[in-house]
This record gives structure tokens, sequence and C-alpha cells, in this order.
């Protein structure tokens, strides 16, 4: 029994020990684009911002870490701490730039002469002692030929060279068929003549039923009734 009691009493006082240790231990949040996009040739700046609860210093240590899009291993491509140490191997060398400021909480870093193959994800680690844990977020970079707001205007060019024009064609259909249907409406609202009426338009000749030709309505002529008249009249003098 009292050897338990020696026991527990350890114990206890390692815990008390390291629990001041265990108090001044913090998260440190560090934070990333999700996505970064960049034009061969062209540089991308590789954002990363952090914060602390306890102030910056010397220990203060920064981690940039590259992933091939083919995958693989996280390959450290630039290690900070009072100043900025890049890679001076493998396909980053000579091409990144520390654009950070520690002690405004930013540890981003700049890419220069992006090529396609630097197509992968990108993690920064910040620790700042005895903040030394916090979440890992990553950054994924994608370089293309050219850049995706040119393309998207050179896909609005040309759709606006084929729309427009068909645009005015189409218009220009419509109105002539507008005004088609109206002319045909206007032609069939136009009033008919009675069988009378046609009659009096018809010039005949002495003797002769057959009309000869259709008269406009400014012309005077003889009309059949008026004919008739005529013929029973010189027949009457004749008498």
């Amino acid at each position: 029994m009292e050897e338990r009691r020696g026991r527990t009493g350890a114990w206890s006082t390692t815990l008390l020990l390291l629990l001041p240790g265990f108090i001044g231990v913090g998260c440190i949040s560090i934070r990333m684009d999700s996505e970064v996009y960049g034009v061969v040739g062209e540089s991308a700046k590789l954002w990363c911002g952090f914060s602390s609860r306890d102030s910056t210093s010397e220990l203060i240590t920064v981690d940039w870490s590259y992933r091939p899009q083919a995958g693989g291993p996280m390959v450290t491509i630039m290690h900070y701490q009072s100043k900025p140490y890049p890679t001076s191997v493998g396909p980053f060398k000579d091409r990144l730039k520390w654009e950070g400021n520690i002690e405004q909480g930013d540890a981003s870093i700049l890419l220069e002469d992006l090529k396609l193959t630097d197509n992968g994800t990108f993690t920064c680690v910040v620790r700042n002692p005895p903040d030394v844990h916090g979440n890992l977020p990553q950054t994924k970079l994608t370089v293309t030929l050219e850049s995706l707001t040119f393309k998207f205007t050179t896909v609005i060019l040309l759709s606006a060279l084929v729309f427009i024009p068909s645009a005015l064609v189409s218009i220009i259909l419509l109105i002539r068929m507008k005004g088609a249907i109206k002319r045909e409406r206007a032609r069939n609202q136009k009033p008919k003549k009675s069988p009378i009426e046609e009659s009096q338009d018809c010039v005949y000749k002495e003797n002769v039923r057959t009309p000869l030709h259709r008269t406009s309505s400014s012309e005077k002529t003889t009309g059949c009734k008026e004919w008739l008249r005529i013929t029973c009249s010189d027949d009457d003098d004749y008498d």
C-alpha cells in the first residue's frame, strides 16, 4: 500500500512539473489559397498567412514543401529561419523568392518563370515555439499556356462573330415576313364588287356580247344598261 502511494505521489509530482509546459503549448493557425493559377513564363505568388498567440521571435521557422501533380513524396523547397534558404537543387533552383513578412504574419513566396511541370500541391508549415502544432493547408498550382481570362475573351469574341450576323439575318427575315403578312391581310380585306358593279365595268361593241376590257374607276365608259338604252333609242328613231 505504501509503495502504491509512493508511485501515485511520483506521478502527481511529474504532472505538476509538466503542466506549465503543456499550458504554454498553443496551436498556430495557418491560411493558404486553395487554388492558384499561372501562365507559362510568368510568376505566381503562393500566399501563406499565419497567426500565433505568442509574439514572433528568431525561433520561428517556415518550411515550404511541394508534391508533383503526378504524385510522390513531399519535397522541401524553402526553409526560413531569420532569413530564407531556397533550395539549390531540383526544378525550383533559382526560381524561388521570399515574399513574406514574419512580423505581419506573412510567409509567402514567389515562384518565377512558371513551367507546366510546376503543377502540383504546395504546403506551408509555420512553427513559432511554443506554438508548433497547427493545421496543414495546401495550395494547388495550375499552370497553363494561356491565361484563363484570355481564353474566356476569345470564346466571347468568337461567339459574338457568329451570333451577331445570325441575329441580324433573323431580324431582317422577321421584318419581311411581318410586312408580307400585313400586305396579304390588306389584300384580303379589300371589298369585292357585286356582279352588278362588275357588269357596269364592261364595254361592249354593237351586237357584241363579250366584254373588251376592264375600265378603271377614273374612266367614263358606257355601261351595259346604257348600251341597251342607246340601242333602244336608235331602234325608235329608225321606226
